[in-house]
């Protein structure tokens, strides 16, 4: 028996085309508040909020933004068995960012070199 297809909330604009793709999404709704409300769960008829056991944001006000899942018993934590996080995938890019602006620098001084020698060799 497959289960019920229903709405995905996605706040990631890069996320939101795969999720689509998923059997059990009916939906996918782009640009969900980062609070869930219960007008929110009430609209859609959530039955079940998850969130990866990894560090969740509170709201700017200092609040849970899972208060109102949780308050309805809704609200369940789950592990991706995966230990990646939006912070070690930032400092990747910084890091091989950094790196190939330390390799092309590196190019250039080696180019530079070269050119300068091979005028020095044209005067000679």
């Amino acid at each position: 028996m497959s289960p019920e297809r229903k709405p995905l909330f996605c706040m990631n604009p890069i996320l939101c085309p795969a999720l689509v793709t998923l059997r059990f999404v009916s939906e996918v709704v782009i640009g969900a508040p980062f609070e869930v409300t219960s007008d929110l769960l009430d609209h859609f008829g959530v039955n079940l909020v998850c969130h990866g056991t990894k560090y969740y944001a509170m709201c700017e006000d200092g609040s849970d933004p899972y208060a109102e899942p949780k308050r309805r018993g809704i609200f369940k934590f789950v592990e991706s068995g995966n230990q990646t996080t939006t912070e070690g995938i930032v400092s990747r890019i910084i890091r091989r960012r950094l790196e190939f602006e330390d390799r092309n620098r590196n190019k250039e001084e080696k180019e530079v070199k070269a050119l300068a020698a091979l005028e020095a060799s044209k005067q000679s």
